[in-house]
């Protein structure tokens, strides 16, 4: 099992560009922004889902082992009986700043909107699609 992404996924990850303020964008993660923002991914993107820090809880609901590289990970529940919502799990260990945040719930909801794309420039794409959105939604009137 690979302990990395490709270097591909990871480039275009790294290229995602969130909405938020620059002066923002460094700021650390906690739990009740990223519920907030959560929500808005959500809303945007018009596909629930249960956020999730605990990634023992989420390993155990899963049946997946959580890795320790991994940022994020969405569980849509097995194909013959498919979660209602599925569950997105963020890891705080990785994911400390605001910006790291929005890439990732950017990533993981773009999964959850297209998962055929898998980690195609299209999905990526999608994905900034997604924080676009967001950024629309939180933009201050001018």
């Amino acid at each position: 099992m690979a302990d990395r992404a490709h270097p591909m996924t990871e480039q275009r990850h790294a290229e995602l560009r969130s909405p938020l303020p620059e002066h923002e964008r460094g700021l650390p993660v906690d739990v009740h922004w990223l519920r907030r923002r959560a929500k808005l991914f959500a809303a945007v993107s018009k596909r629930d889902f249960h956020l999730v820090t605990d990634l023992a809880a989420y390993a155990s609901v899963s049946g997946m082992p959580y890795l320790a590289h991994y940022a994020a990970q969405v569980y849509t529940g097995p194909k013959a009986a498919p979660l209602k919502v599925p569950l997105m799990a963020i890891n705080l260990q990785l994911v400390t700043t605001r910006e790291e945040a929005d890439r990732a719930l950017a990533h993981e909801t773009m999964h959850l909107v297209v998962p055929s794309y898998g980690h195609k420039a299209a999905a990526f794409a999608r994905a900034q699609l997604l924080l676009d959105k967001v950024g629309q939604l939180t933009a201050a009137p001018t």
